[in-house]
C-alpha cells in the first residue's frame, strides 16, 4: 500500500494542500499516518476518499456533512448523484480543445442565466481539475465574470446574487491561490495584489492571482478595498518588488499618486485600468506600468516567470 507525502497526495486527489489540511483538522476527513519525523503519510485509501470527497464537493455537497462517511457510503452517494467516477489531478489538462472549452463555457454561462448555483459549482469544480490555472482564468473565469458584471448592470442579477456567485468562484479557486504560497519559487520577483480603498470589485485580482500561480511568480493576495498604509506596510514586509492594482474608477487617482510617492526606488507599480488616471503624472514614470487587459498582464507575467 502506498505512502505519500502531502504534496503527492494533493496532486493525486485534486485537493489543494491548504484545503486538505483544513479538512483533516476541522472534519477528520482522513487521518494520515506519520513518519518518524512527524510528516503526514497518506495511504491509497486516503487518496481514494479525498478524490471522492473532492468530486462530491464540486457537485455542491458540504464537506462537513460528508467528511465522516466511509468510502462505500461516499461512492453510493456519488452514484445517486449520477456520477460513476472521480475526476482527479492525474487527468489534469485533459480538456484542451477549443470546442471542449467553448462547450464548458456555454454551460457555465447558461447556469448564470438561470441562476443555477449548484450546476455552476459543479462545472467550475470540474474545470478547475481539467485546465491549467491560466486557461481557467483566461478562457472560463474572465468571460464568466464579465457576464456577471453585465447582468448586474442590466439588473438581471441582484448585487446579492452577484456576491453569492463570486463567493462560489472564490471557494473553487481559493485552494489554487493559497497553495501557491507554499511553492518555494526561485524567481526573484514577487507581487502584492490588491485594489485601492473604495474599489470593491475583487474579480480581476482573483484572475491576476491565478496567472501568477501558473507562471510560478510569487505573489501576496491582499484583497480588495485596501487602505494605502496597510498596502505599503505589507509590501515592505513581504519584500515584494511589484505592486499590482486593479482600478475601475477615476476616484483612485489620488490613491495611486500618493502610493507612487511613497514607493521605494526598487519597487514598481502596475495598474490595470490605468486609463482612468491617464492624466496623472504617475503615468509617465519609469517604474509605472499600465496593464491594458488580462492578456497584456499574461504576457508581462510570462516574462517575469522566465527571469
Amino acid at each position: 500500500m502506498g505512502k505519500y507525502n502531502i504534496k503527492i497526495a494533493s496532486n493525486l486527489s485534486g485537493v489543494g494542500t491548504h484545503t486538505l489540511r483544513a479538512w483533516e483538522k476541522r472534519y477528520l476527513a482522513v487521518v494520515p499516518a506519520r513518519s518518524s519525523t512527524g510528516r503526514r503519510l497518506y495511504s491509497d485509501d486516503d487518496i481514494e476518499k479525498l478524490q471522492i470527497l473532492n468530486e462530491l464537493c464540486a457537485l455542491g455537497n458540504s464537506i462537513g456533512s460528508i467528511a465522516n462517511k466511509d468510502i462505500s457510503e461516499l461512492k453510493s452517494l456519488l452514484s445517486k448523484m449520477g456520477k460513476t467516477r472521480v475526476v482527479t489531478k492525474r487527468e489534469k489538462f485533459k480538456v484542451s480543445s477549443s470546442v471542449e472549452v467553448n462547450n464548458s463555457l456555454k454551460k457555465v454561462l447558461e447556469a448564470i442565466g438561470n441562476y443555477q448555483i449548484e450546476v455552476l459549482s459543479k462545472e467550475i469544480g470540474i474545470l478547475k481539475n481539467s485546465l491549467s490555472s491560466r486557461d481557467l482564468a483566461l478562457k472560463i473565469l474572465s468571460p464568466l465574470l464579465e457576464e456577471l458584471r453585465h447582468r448586474v448592470e442590466l439588473k438581471k442579477l441582484s448585487i446579492a446574487q452577484e456576491h453569492a456567485l463570486l463567493s462560489m468562484v472564490k471557494f473553487h479557486v481559493g485552494d489554487i491561490i493559497y497553495e501557491s504560497y507554499e511553492n518555494k519559487s526561485k524567481n526573484p520577483n514577487s507581487l502584492s495584489i490588491a485594489t485601492p480603498s473604495g474599489e470593491l470589485d475583487e474579480f480581476d485580482i482573483i484572475l491576476f492571482s491565478l496567472l501568477c500561480s501558473h507562471y510560478g511568480v510569487k505573489f501576496y493576495y491582499l484583497g480588495s478595498n485596501l487602505p494605502l498604509a496597510p498596502l505599503i506596510d505589507a509590501t515592505k514586509s513581504f519584500e515584494a518588488n511589484i505592486i499590482l492594482l486593479s482600478i475601475r474608477s477615476d476616484k483612485s487617482k489620488s490613491y495611486i499618486e500618493q502610493l507612487h510617492k511613497k514607493l521605494d526606488l526598487d519597487c514598481s507599480l502596475w495598474v490595470s485600468g490605468a486609463q482612468k488616471i491617464s492624466d496623472s503624472q504617475v503615468s509617465s514614470s519609469e517604474n509605472f506600468r499600465s496593464i491594458t487587459d488580462l492578456f497584456h498582464l499574461d504576457t508581462c507575467l510570462k516574462e517575469l516567470g522566465q527571469s
